[in-house]
């Protein structure tokens, strides 16, 4: 029986990669493009199974805005376009902060209470110069 070497026996102890999660088969086709977008912009473990549910009805309500704003954009287009606009909007503002999508959500959670740093002197004699020139 031929000898082993030691690194025969090595497995691999990186840990398994998070999967991302897969868009459901109902979403409609601008649904999914915005699934795919959010999905492929965020990090995988970003969102959990438990999210997917959120996640499809932010996407449909950007789709649903997306098609209100091209046929706001017709010269005949009727008034009710408006209202599903402003719907699918205010529906996506409240799920982007849920799915934590928007900027204020993504900032960390813990603001420091401290008083802003003070410059020093020789920080502000700098800045002074600088304007001066």
């Amino acid at each position: 029986m031929p000898r082993q070497s030691p690194s025969a026996e090595l497995r691999s102890v990186l840990p398994a990669r998070p999967e991302r999660l897969r868009a459901p088969e109902t979403l409609s086709e601008g649904a999914r493009f915005e699934f795919l977008r959010i999905i492929c912009c965020e990090k995988p473990d970003h969102f959990r199974t438990s999210d997917l549910p959120l996640l499809t009805q932010y996407c449909e309500s950007a789709a649903l805005a997306a098609r209100a704003t091209q046929e706001l954009q017709r010269e005949d287009a009727p008034a009710r376009w408006l209202q599903v606009w402003e719907k699918a909007n205010r529906n996506m503002v409240a799920l982007s902060a849920r799915l934590r999508l928007c900027p204020q959500s993504r900032q960390p959670n813990n603001p420091s209470r401290k008083a802003p740093e003070r410059l020093s002197y020789y920080e502000r004699q700098e800045l002074e110069a600088h304007d001066e020139d």
